[in-house]
């Protein structure tokens, strides 16, 4: 049985194996059956895990910087300060610092600068041109006249001059001056126009530090006894600038006491005095001058020199505490001439002192502080730290002043004195006798900014550009400020004061008054951005507004050279 078994197991290998190595038929016996396909799987569905998303924030824009504004074009000044000289005719403009001359014009009779030092008018010939002092530009003002006597309105729109049928002869004495002044006229020119207004018969016409008061000699109407000429009885007259409301601050009439003439006034710079010469005649063997000074609103006169001859015009210091007056004893007893009879005096205008005089003894304003022979001519230093005047040729100032030692009208030399009057140095020669001299400004630096344009010393800061139309200059507590203003309602009457509420607080502003230009000027007091206490002066029209201010206690002084600027921008 289990043999049976084996061998059934044998067969059914080999059978088995030979089925697998046949080859397979073409038709298979099998039914047709599709194939079975498996299923694909079935797998669950997993969401598949994705980074954590957050709403993205929205972009924020690179902000775009603001277009700057432009800033300004600034020209540095031309020139330094310079003192101003007539050689051989010519005038000359001197720099102490470098020694550099140049020359500006020929045939100069006559010479006055308006108060910030950038024009220059002269009178020459038959004509008064202007002078540019930075170009060396001249444009004829006037022709046709023979002037002399020149006087320049602070905001530089207005020129004075004294007008004769003849040219003066210089230096003047009593009879040269009556003998000018008995034929002169006085004249104003508007400048923007070259329109001209007579104001009257009379000579040395000077402004006032507000530009609004003009004060000159009316002519002399009486001839002195035993004399050929007319040089007796007279005014010091002061009129507005429209010529109007005409009135004499001060009179002579022949009398003892007044004596012949009054002449060449001198306004002190904050315009609160006159001072003027008067003309006693002759006296204790000499011709005698008082030097007087007299409210600008009328008042009493006080006489501060007594001195012989004929005198210049006075010279206040920059802040009005000096007066300092040249002498030309034309009448000398001595017999002396040339330089040795020129002399030069400096008062300080406090406290009172008394001198001897013919009627007795004279109580005089102030103290003499110096007093120094065969001076021909003085002019202070723009900070009055200084003054020029000129001497003769190789001047000893402790030469004797009795010896004829410089009887001479050749050229002199230029001397430095301190504020004191002391004698410091030489600075110049070959200077003409007796000519006019003029310290004048250093040039204005310039601001512009298409057609904005201020002007303002070196020495002051130009503002950064902060808004369309302003441009702003600072120092020492002053400011000299332009801007453009969209609505002309806003620069009528009082309202320009809220134009400018960021530069200045106005406290108190005098009503304001047309100029010759068409812009209206008003002055006024208050307190800066930084509460300090200001007075200044505020130029407008209808688009624009400019102000230049001062501390308060330095405006008044200050004044002629602040209206100057707010003239000077544009």
């Amino acid at each position: 049985m289990v043999l049976y078994r084996l061998s059934l197991l044998c067969l059914l290998v080999l059978v088995g194996c030979t089925v697998v190595g046949t080859t397979p038929p073409t038709q298979s016996s099998l039914p047709n059956v599709p194939p079975t396909v498996a299923s694909p799987l079935t797998l669950p569905t997993v969401v598949p895990t994705l980074p954590p998303t957050s709403t993205p924030l929205a972009s924020t824009p690179t902000p775009i910087p603001p277009t700057p504004l432009p800033q300004p074009v600034v020209l540095a000044p031309t020139y330094p300060a310079e003192i101003l000289f007539v050689r051989g005719g010519s005038l000359v403009a001197f720099d102490p610092l470098s020694n550099n001359e140049r020359v500006l014009a020929n045939g100069v009779r006559d010479v006055a600068i308006d108060p910030t030092g950038r024009h220059l008018a002269v009178a020459s010939n038959q004509i008064i041109s202007l002078i540019d002092r930075s170009s060396g530009a001249a444009q004829t003002l006037v022709s046709g006249r023979i002037a002399y006597g020149l006087s320049w309105a602070p905001d530089g729109l207005t020129l004075a001059y004294a007008a004769a049928p003849q040219p003066p002869t210089l230096p003047f004495d009593w009879m040269q001056w009556s003998n000018w002044c008995a034929t002169a006229t006085v004249y104003l020119i508007d400048l923007p126009t070259l329109n001209e207004l007579t104001i009257g018969s009379g000579c040395d016409p000077v402004f006032a530090s507000d530009g609004r008061r003009l004060a000159f000699a009316t002519s002399p109407s009486v001839q002195p006894s035993l004399l050929n000429f007319l040089g007796q009885n007279n005014a010091i007259r002061l009129v507005n600038r429209a010529g109007a409301n005409a009135w004499d601050l001060a009179a002579a009439d022949g009398s003892t006491g007044s004596g012949y003439l009054v002449y060449r006034p001198a306004w002190s710079p904050d315009a609160s005095v006159v001072a003027y010469q008067r003309f006693l005649g002759y006296q204790a063997l000499v011709d005698l001058n008082l030097t007087m000074i007299t409210n600008s609103s009328g008042g009493n006169e006080t006489p501060t020199l007594l001195e012989a001859g004929w005198l210049r015009s006075p010279a206040f210091s920059p802040d009005g505490q000096y007066v300092a007056v040249v002498g030309y004893n034309f009448s000398d007893p001595r017999g002396f001439s040339g330089y040795d009879v020129w002399s030069f005096a400096l008062i300080e205008l406090a406290g009172q002192r008394s001198e001897g005089s013919p009627s007795g003894n004279l109580t005089l304003l102030g103290q003499l502080v110096t007093k120094l022979p065969r001076i021909t001519s003085a002019a202070w230093s723009p900070n009055g730290n200084n003054l020029v005047v000129l001497a003769p040729a190789n001047w000893n100032p402790t030469d004797n002043p009795n010896d004829p030692l410089y009887s001479v009208t050749t050229p002199g030399e230029l001397w430095l004195l301190s504020s004191g009057g002391q004698p410091q140095q030489t600075v110049n020669s070959n200077v003409d006798y007796a000519s006019p001299l003029i310290w004048a400004y250093e040039g204005l630096v310039t601001a512009q900014m298409g057609s904005a344009m201020i002007r303002y010393p070196a020495n002051w800061q130009l503002s950064p550009v902060t808004n369309n139309g302003e441009l702003v200059a600072t120092g020492s507590g002053r400011l000299i400020g332009r801007r453009t203003v969209a609505n002309p309602a806003l620069l009528n009457g009082s309202a320009w004061m809220q134009t400018v509420s960021d530069w200045v607080s106005v406290t108190q502003a005098n009503q304001p008054y047309q100029m010759p230009d068409g812009s209206y000027l008003a002055t006024f007091t208050g307190q800066a951005a930084d509460g300090s206490s200001i007075s200044g002066a505020a130029r407008f029209d209808t688009t624009t507004i400019i102000i230049s201010y001062a501390p308060a206690s330095a405006w008044p002084n200050e004044r002629a050279f602040g209206i100057g600027l707010a003239f000077a921008a544009q």
